[in-house]
């Protein structure tokens, strides 16, 4: 009698939290390294391509505002990647700050074929809501790869050159998957659409409601960070690399 008790029990337990998690989502991934695709094929087409966002940083400011980075990736990078991840065989995002040149910039980094970057920086160039980034202020400039002119094709490109060799050329798989999942963080708290949908519609105060809504998601994600990074992410990676000894640098210790 107390086994068929324990065993419905369990069996309530496991239907409370199969009926928790079918109210959430799927991640997305936001990118699959395509096989099929004709330009991956040929190597000899591919090149890496940039497009940057620079973000006003008030000189009466001390620190910038990294939430714009946030909005930038996911109300204006994000749909590209939904409707091109395809035919990106690698992607990434970097971020900056600083008052040398060019100051606070975010930049969305992609290797794929050009006929692929003409269509991925047109939609980006195209967006409304740039627009209206740009006449609030909030952006100040955007700077796109040339499409006319060969880009950096090695797959190393954007590495550290004073990196090892072998790390150069595998640095760009790691960092796309770091950079998915800080989007996809960004996905799981985005909880309230503070803006219209139609950006032809937004004005000075629904933008200030945008930013102020990846604000807060700024907020929970470095909250995330030092809670839990020390374990979820650094353990997690030393772990996959066998939990060797790894020789610490003081200037790389921020």
């Amino acid at each position: 009698m107390i086994r068929v008790l324990a065993s419905s029990t369990l069996a309530v337990i496991l239907l409370i939290l199969t009926a928790c998690s079918t109210g959430r989502h799927v991640p997305t991934a936001y990118y699959s390294v395509p096989v099929d695709n004709q330009a991956v094929q040929n190597e000899q087409q591919l090149s890496w391509w940039a497009y940057r966002y620079r973000v006003a940083w008030p000189e009466e400011t001390e620190q910038p505002d990294f939430a714009v980075d946030l909005l930038l990736a996911h109300a204006l990078v994000r749909p590209v990647l939904m409707k091109n991840s395809d035919k990106l065989l690698w992607w990434r995002f970097h971020r900056r700050a600083s008052r040398q040149p060019p100051g606070h910039q975010f930049s969305f980094l992609f290797y794929s074929d050009r006929e692929t970057a003409t269509d991925v920086i047109k939609m980006l160039d195209d967006s409304i809501l740039l627009t209206r980034l740009k006449e609030s202020g909030m952006v100040q400039k955007t700077v796109s790869s040339d499409l006319y002119k060969r880009q950096n094709s090695a797959i190393e490109a954007y590495s550290d050159s004073a990196w090892s060799p072998v790390i150069q050329r595998t640095w760009p798989s790691y960092i796309m998957g770091v950079s998915a999942y800080w989007l996809a963080l960004i996905d799981e708290l985005k909880i309230e659409q503070t803006a219209p949908q139609d950006a032809t519609v937004i004005d000075t105060v629904e933008l200030s409601n945008m930013l102020e809504d990846y604000r807060r998601i700024d907020d929970e994600i470095t909250l995330l960070w030092q809670k839990e990074g020390q374990h979820v992410l650094l353990h997690h990676l030393s772990a996959v690399f066998g939990y060797k000894p790894m020789t610490l640098r003081k200037d790389l210790v921020y």
